[in-house]
């Protein structure tokens, strides 16, 4: 995927300049724990604030990872912002199979360092609802996956993962490690496992391993932090409020 190319709606500088997340202020991921349960009226953003779920995959082609998704080719092969893209109109006569308005949703993606990520605020990470359906939604032997849904449809909100060289993924809810309330504890020759449970602890997102209660509220930004702690993903909060990410259009379940 050639991210620097111009697509005729936005200059290579430009999609160098948004494609990377950033640290410094408001980068990291906790920024979007804190709006994690908020409503999006009323905030007249061409972007995203409110109710973001973010998938991330290292070792996998950016492009490549979007249309094993199914995104539609034009958000693929062109690099549109999220603030400029409209879904296509739909064909005359009946829906066609392979697309329907109505069956996608519009999010955005970029990259930082080695990660690819997709922001979702539709309610849930579409990753999250593809993969049951879907096979190539599955991360391969060869990649990474860790992925962060709010499940505002369908509670409780979870956090998936998925190392490097492990067959499958690895669920636990907000406040729960990986490794707790197991009958069997997962392989985890690698300590991958432990090292992000150690990090969700490290940033507060683990019940059990604090001393006082915390609110259903403050769970977010501890998760988003111990995913950016760990695995060093960072999302630019400006780029994203005002939607300078690349769009990404992915069909719903």
């Amino acid at each position: 995927m050639d991210l620097d190319r111009d697509s005729g709606h936005a200059g290579a500088s430009w999609v160098r300049s948004v494609v990377m997340g950033e640290r410094g202020p408001d980068g990291g991921l906790a920024w979007i724990g804190r709006h994690a349960y908020e409503d999006h009226a009323g905030q007249g953003l061409a972007g995203m604030r409110a109710g973001i779920s973010l998938t991330a995959i290292r070792g996998a082609d950016p492009a490549s990872f979007l249309l094993r998704l199914g995104a539609l080719r034009d958000t693929v092969d062109g690099v549109v912002p999220y603030r400029n893209y409209r879904l296509p109109d739909p064909l005359p006569g009946p829906p066609k199979p392979a697309y329907a308005a109505s069956m996608y949703a519009v999010g955005m993606y970029g990259t930082c360092g080695e990660w690819t990520f997709i922001l979702d605020d539709h309610g849930a990470a579409t990753w999250f609802l593809a993969q049951f359906d879907n096979p190539d939604a599955l991360p391969g032997k060869d990649e990474e996956l860790v992925c962060v849904t709010l499940n505002r449809h369908h509670a409780p909100s979870m956090i998936v993962y998925s190392p490097q060289g492990a067959e499958g993924a690895w669920t636990a809810e907000f406040g729960t490690g990986l490794l707790e309330y197991r009958l069997d504890a997962p392989d985890d020759p690698s300590g991958a496992l432990a090292a992000f449970d150690q990090a969700l602890a490290g940033a507060g997102a683990i019940h059990s391993q604090l001393a006082t209660g915390r609110s259903w509220s403050e769970w977010p930004p501890a998760v988003y932090q111990a995913v950016a702690d760990r695995f060093g993903i960072s999302v630019n909060r400006h780029q994203a409020e005002q939607g300078l990410l690349p769009a990404v259009a992915l069909p719903l379940p």
